[in-house]
């Protein structure tokens, strides 16, 4: 019992066996984290006293408790210990502790023995929560050891940062911003995230040029954009696609460049960023074949994301500020806004957190000056994360709260997505792993949907930590390895950092009891 439970509470354990059998009804409660510990304690106990019953409480199912109890346990007097286990993987854990509570005079009548639950600390709050009158029958609770939480590997896949949201690039004024007619100011409201100004722009085109949406690559390509803000990524690249085969026919150059780092962008936000790499790299060759230094910037600042996403933040650094220097060369102030914001990842991930703080203040106030609701997203976006790694909850819910709503008013699932991952990632951190269980399964709902590859690996990742601490280990540790193999398929590097969270949790899980 020591061996399992650590000195103090395996001698109290082993006491109120040895008190208790043959004497009635008595309740002892023992918190354990581990399955393994749980498996432990159940066969000590059996080898301990003459007959021990072991009722698995996720086999309830429909049946009222006394009923499951009696097949489980159906000689009580010749019965040593009743034990209960699993509550906290069991499906019907609220009505499950409702009727222990509602029943339990009649149930401590019924089965006048002993009685073990064994129960993981998350389900033994849900247990005094829901069961407090069971709970009072309790001589003996025994709360979890110190230092046996997981709350650490949670908090490194939590505060370590992560690959960037990175908002749709804004090109160069030279590459579609000329000459101002409808289209192009559709593109800019569509870029800068105002979808229903740039609907409404399309649909006066549209009248002028009824054949515009089959036949005009400038045109589809604002379709496709469109599609991105709002997060219908699979649909964007069809209609990327469909331009880039227009550009081919008239041998446009230059709007093939522009399309190819769309194509990319899509992939980025999918995290994708081995193919996002090859379609930049394609379009920075056309750039700078054309000599267009807009969409050279553009694409030096996705490169710049891609490489930092895949680990290698000094490659990331050297492009970003080069992308920000032909930026502010060409005296494109939101471009430049953008590029502040990629340096503020690349700030923290490599620990410079103040400094990442500044520059997404920095790109806030410009985009807030220009009117570009993508820019003050991400970078409200990116204020709230590194709120939270701070400790400072309250402003990162503020920041999130304004996020989402800009994410509403912009029909965007992708920034929607973003927002709750955050959510998520606090309530983790306060211990509301309820809530945060519900955020993280409608993050891999959307993600799911959207083809976010990258998110939705994290979803699964984070779910699966969530459920483990939860007790659920079982079930965790299925999806964290889900969660690897759907990164392995796109990023190695990130994929890496995710087998050091199963690790942690395998070894949890599976700890060799051995050696107490």
């Amino acid at each position: 019992m020591e061996r399992i439970l650590g000195p103090e509470r395996g001698a109290a354990y082993r006491r109120f066996l040895d008190w208790s059998v043959g004497g009635g009804f008595m309740l002892t409660v023992v918190e354990v984290r581990r399955p393994v510990q749980r498996e432990a304690l159940a066969a000590a106990t059996s080898a301990a006293v003459p007959k021990l019953c072991v009722a698995r409480l996720t086999s309830v199912g429909a049946r009222p408790i006394r009923t499951f109890l009696e097949e489980a346990c159906p000689s009580p007097e010749e019965t040593s210990v009743l034990m209960l286990t699993h509550l906290e993987e069991s499906d019907d854990a609220a009505r499950i502790c409702a009727a222990l509570n509602v029943h339990r005079d009649e149930l401590a009548r019924r089965f006048a023995l002993p009685w073990v639950v064994v129960v993981h600390p998350a389900a033994a709050l849900a247990l005094q929560r829901d069961a407090p009158d069971f709970c009072d029958f309790a001589g003996l609770w025994l709360p979890e050891e110190p230092g046996e939480a997981m709350n650490p590997i949670l908090d490194q896949a939590i505060l370590s940062p992560t690959a960037s949201f990175v908002a749709p690039h804004h090109l160069g004024a030279d590459t579609t911003r000329i000459p101002k007619d409808l289209l192009s100011l559709a593109h800019e409201a569509a870029v800068s995230g105002h979808v229903d100004q740039a609907a409404d722009l399309l649909a006066q085109y549209d009248m002028k040029h009824p054949d515009a949406r089959v036949h005009d690559a400038r045109r589809v390509h604002v379709d496709g954009v469109l599609l991105v803000v709002r997060g219908e990524l699979t649909q964007a690249l069809a209609r990327f696609d469909a331009a880039l085969k227009l550009c081919e026919a008239t041998n446009d150059a230059t709007m093939g460049a522009v399309l190819l780092n769309e194509v990319a962008q899509v992939y980025i936000l999918q995290g994708d960023l081995a193919t996002a790499r090859r379609f930049v790299q394609g379009a920075l060759g056309l750039f700078e074949k054309l000599g267009n230094q807009g969409g050279r910037a553009a694409s030096l600042q996705q490169l710049s994301s891609i490489e930092g996403g895949l680990g290698d933040n000094a490659k990331a650094q050297e492009l970003a500020r080069e992308s920000l220097q032909l930026i502010e060369e060409l005296g494109d102030q939101v471009g430049r806004a953008v590029s502040l914001l990629e340096l503020s990842f690349i700030e923290d991930r490599m620990g410079n957190h103040a400094k990442a703080q500044e520059l997404a203040r920095e790109s806030l106030a410009l985009g807030d000056k220009f009117g570009d609701l993508i820019v003050r997203f991400a970078s409200l976006h990116r204020l709230a994360t590194l709120a939270i790694r701070q400790g400072n909850h309250s402003e990162a819910r503020e920041l999130l709260d304004e996020s989402l709503k800009l994410s509403e008013k912009m029909g965007s699932a992708t920034c929607r997505l973003a927002v709750l991952r955050e959510l998520g990632n606090i309530l983790c951190l306060e211990g509301n792993f309820v809530e945060a269980r519900e955020l993280w399964r409608e993050s891999l709902k959307i993600s799911e949907e959207l083809g976010v590859k990258n998110t939705r690996a994290i979803s699964l990742m984070m779910l699966g930590i969530v459920e483990a601490v939860q007790g659920q280990a079982e079930h965790g540790l299925a999806l964290v390895r889900e969660g690897i193999g759907v990164l392995e398929e796109i990023n190695a590097t990130a994929a890496a950092k995710l087998k050091e969270a199963l690790h942690g949790l395998e070894t949890i899980s599976s700890a060799d009891l051995s050696n107490g």
